[in-house]
């Protein structure tokens, strides 16, 4: 077995070792190698250099991507994807992929190394564990269907809801630092994404709430003001929301550090049977 950093190959084999490793995963993974590549080295983070596959002779047989950013305060090495062709596996070939991207890591100084996994995945869990990871928080998922581009809500009359760019919302993400959000609606995802937009409701001039979607109805962050919290000012953003995206469907993310699901069930939204873990390795 041949072992390699993905930046010293060519991008169809990354693409390859993808779809050889997912090959008999229970949701397709089908997806064209250029939507792979914007994905997954895009918003996701994963750079080729912080990334590592394997050959048996000319065939890719492995993969595992990397991506260095600071996250929860610590500069922190994500594990964006570990698979294996299915007849490999069991042969060490994870461990080996591992191994070099701990010690990509360790050489590049990281504090924290972190991953998501799904809660059902006991094998990958007990892997993982093996390998000195932690679980650290439970990621949960909801979504809901819009109908005629409403939400049922009360209107707030006294705020102004506007159109602004992403980095107010990025400002605001500052000045809450210390509240854990998961990777994938952190404000260095957020920003890469072309699709995403960002409003604010005001209140005397003064931004009181903000929220980040795209046009698929994906929503990265959605804050109120302490004080101004269960008075329908997030409602009615994103009421404004579906209305100027013309969203036909939300859904919305979120570790078990942060509680919306009361708001979230008042609105119609249902949780998904699927939920993740976040595991944590310190250096």
């Amino acid at each position: 077995m041949n072992y390699k950093r993905c930046s010293e190959v060519d991008r169809s084999l990354i693409h390859q070792a993808f779809l050889n490793g997912y090959a008999d995963y229970a949701i397709p993974m089908n997806i064209p190698l250029e939507p792979f590549f914007e994905r997954f080295f895009g918003p996701e983070g994963n750079t080729l250099e912080d990334s590592f596959i394997a050959f048996q002779s000319d065939e890719p047989v492995g993969l595992i991507f990397g991506g260095i950013r600071t996250f929860d305060g610590y500069k922190n090495l994500r594990c964006g994807t570990l698979c294996v062709t299915p007849k490999y596996r069991g042969e060490g070939v994870s461990q080996a992929l591992f191994r070099l991207f701990v010690q990509n890591g360790t050489d590049q100084l990281c504090d924290r190394f972190s991953l998501e996994v799904l809660s059902d995945n006991d094998r990958a869990i007990r892997f993982y564990e093996k390998q000195g990871y932690k679980k650290n928080h439970t990621l949960s998922y909801f979504s809901k269907s819009v109908e005629n581009n409403q939400l049922k809500h009360t209107i707030v009359d006294h705020i102004t809801i506007k159109a602004v760019e992403l980095p107010v919302a990025e400002a605001v993400r500052k000045a809450i630092f210390s509240t854990h959000i998961n990777w994938q609606n952190e404000v260095e995802y957020f920003m890469k994404d072309h699709t995403a937009h960002c409003f604010a409701a005001y209140l005397d001039k003064q931004i009181v709430a903000t929220m980040v979607v795209t046009d698929a109805g994906k929503i990265y962050f959605l804050y109120v003001s302490e004080d101004e919290r269960h008075k329908g000012i997030a409602s009615n953003l994103l009421a404004h929301a579906i209305n100027e995206r013309s969203l036909k469907k939300l859904t919305i993310s979120m570790p078990d550090n942060i509680d919306m699901n009361e708001f979230l069930r008042k609105l119609g939204f249902k949780k998904a049977n699927i939920e993740q873990f976040e595991m944590v390795k310190m250096v």
